[in-house]
């Protein structure tokens, strides 16, 4: 590395990885440093019984073996203490990096790879009647803290962080440059387990990336190996998220870093009980219930560090979440034993909350892959309780449609809307996740083996929002069919504006399947904008005539009251109900039985 370190380099260098090469070195170096201490004692005192010619060689042999050995000694003394200096000066660069990024993000500003600082939407912070004037003076007040605050300490972060690496490997190396044969090894000092290819050596020294596109890294990807892999993940814990890898090696990857994460927010939050002790419940409850709380709080010993332990462990339940819902449930029909969960994606660090993505099996292998993207409020901490129990009976009811090997994803794979209120009014969340969730489905393809699956996107609420964009706006998401359940717009105003893999324009409709139960108050969501003050229009209700789809029946869900016109909030989550019409039909739109749907 010859220049600064990237944002993903400062969040993956391990400090510790060489520690082990330290204690190598060290025993090495005591070993080596005994020994040579025992040959010059010995052969020292050889003039005494060895006398003559024969004698004066081997002394002489022996004087040049150990004038050599103590260079290696030297060598071995000087690269461990590099080491080691190095360990703890990268430790602190890090840190330093880290805490500097992490407050920009904290504070919603976008951090690049250099360290450049892009100021968050001031529109997002202000009411939406805002003037245009407030506006663009907000935007530029929020452009110039990114550039003058924020930015500054990164970047100098990250230059320094890179100067310290490039120290300490350049002080390694200088450590064997006067031991001959052995300068070799110090090439490779780098490489902390393991045999490496140059191509991933080069990544993991910043000299070049790992290649983008889903294509271009699967082709990468399968050239590797293990020892490979490995390296490439101790640098960056969340590889086993990049579309294009094989469900096998995300699931992998992923599940270490998701067991080192709960891990450390167990640690963490185990630490904030210590501290507070019995006022840890106390300080929970009251913790930004109000600004006379808040200050009060402030007052209170052991405070600060319990927050500060709180805030490490805030993704715990949601992790615990996420590791509780990869407990097998579906079982393989031929053999009867349980078939094992496969953790997709496992993502705690570019968002507000843990985004997750598990499939009930392998998708690499499937004949059918549904990806279901639930909407406002879904998280991993609710999981096991909700969206699970959905993907398993749309598995079950593909396989009774007909699917030989259907396989199911439950897709968080962005931040959904927290509350129905404000949030899921807004249009963002679905745009910010739109572009994931089409790169996920082309990384599917790209993964397959053998004959292309029938592939399925399927969205429910909001998240049919997030499904429609992803196949608009210029993108084309790789899918056969597109389901909308229960939606308050998919984005668009017709099914001709979505655009998918292989179908002809004009075609869409036949691709694009919708349903309300009658008494699901959300399709109505189409009438609030224009009449309440900022809420985004998603798009028309794709069960209208008007967007040209395929409508098919589902039951009437639960009636509310007579005062909400028979409307309640219980129908909105009733559609995968056992045997309900609209779960006998998303089972064999999955399976591909089309004609066996029952439409409006």
């Amino acid at each position: 590395m010859t220049g600064p370190a990237t944002k993903t380099q400062a969040f993956g260098i391990q400090p510790t990885a060489l520690e082990a090469q330290i204690t190598e070195w060290r025993n090495l170096h005591d070993r080596l440093q005994t020994n040579l201490d025992l040959a010059q004692r010995d052969y020292g005192a050889s003039t005494v019984y060895w006398t003559g010619t024969a004698g004066d060689r081997a002394r002489n042999a022996t004087t040049t073996t150990i004038t050599e050995g103590r260079k290696i000694t030297t060598a071995l003394h000087n690269a461990l203490t590099a080491g080691s200096t190095g360990q703890v000066e990268i430790a602190g660069a890090k840190s330093t990096a880290t805490a500097a990024i992490t407050l920009a993000t904290d504070n919603k500003y976008s951090v690049a790879e250099d360290g450049t600082v892009t100021a968050p939407d001031a529109k997002l912070s202000l009411p939406a009647d805002a003037k245009s004037t407030d506006i663009t003076a907000a935007q530029a007040a929020l452009d110039a803290t990114a550039k003058n605050v924020y930015e500054p300490p990164i970047k100098a972060a990250l230059t320094q962080l890179g100067q310290v690496i490039e120290s300490t490997t350049v002080a390694i190396e200088n450590a064997f440059h006067n031991v001959g044969d052995i300068k070799p090894v110090a090439a490779s000092i780098a490489v902390s387990l393991g045999e490496r290819s140059q191509q991933v050596q080069d990544i993991l020294d910043g000299k070049s990336q790992v290649p983008e596109g889903n294509q271009e890294f699967e082709n990468f990807w399968s050239g590797l190996s293990d020892a490979d892999k490995d390296a490439l993940w101790e640098q960056n814990p969340y590889l086993g998220n990049t579309d294009g890898m094989p469900a096998l090696d995300r699931d992998h990857y992923n599940r270490l870093t998701l067991d080192d994460q709960v891990t450390a927010a167990q640690t963490a939050r185990d630490d904030a009980k210590s501290i507070a002790g019995a006022n840890h419940d106390r300080w929970l409850k009251y913790t930004g219930t109000s600004a006379e709380a808040d200050k009060w709080l402030q007052t209170q010993p052991g405070y600060t560090q319990w927050k500060a332990k709180m805030d490490e462990s805030r993704h715990l339940e949601d992790l615990n979440g996420t590791k509780a819902a990869l407990e097998p449930k579906t079982t393989d029909p031929t053999t009867g034993e349980k078939i094992p969960r496969m953790l997709l994606g496992m993502d705690d660090a570019s968002g507000d909350r843990v985004k997750a993505i598990i499939a009930d099996g392998n998708p690499d292998t499937a004949s059918h892959v549904t990806t279901y993207v639930p909407g406002t409020g879904s998280q991993p901490s609710k999981l096991v309780d909700g969206d699970m129990g959905r993907v398993d009976t749309m598995t079950r009811e593909a396989l009774n449609a007909g699917a030989p090997k259907p396989v199911t994803v439950v897709w968080q794979g962005y931040d959904a809307p927290p509350e129905v209120l404000n949030d899921a009014t807004q249009a963002d969340y679905a745009r910010a996740g739109a572009p994931a969730l089409n790169s996920f489905q082309d990384g599917l393809r790209v993964t397959h083996e053998g004959d292309p699956s029938k592939n399925t996107v399927l969205g429910h609420s909001y998240g049919t929002t997030v499904v429609g964009l992803s196949a608009a706006e210029g993108r084309t998401l790789d899918a056969d069919n597109v389901v909308l359940v229960a939606s308050p717009g998919a984005g668009v105003d017709s099914a001709r504006d979505l655009s998918l893999t292989g179908v002809p324009d004009g075609e869409e409709y036949k691709h694009v399947f919708s349903t309300r139960a009658e008494n699901d108050p959300t399709p109505l969501y189409e009438n609030l904008p224009g009449w309440v003050p900022g809420v985004d229009r998603h798009g028309e209700d794709p069960t209208e005539p008007e967007f040209g789809g395929q409508v098919f029946t589902s039951d009437p869900g639960t009636e509310g009251p007579w005062y909400t016109d028979g409307y309640s909030g219980d129908s909105h989550g009733e559609y995968w109900k056992q045997k309900s019409a609209s779960l006998i039909n998303m089972g064999r739109i999955i399976a591909g039985d089309h004609r066996s749907v029952v439409y409006q």
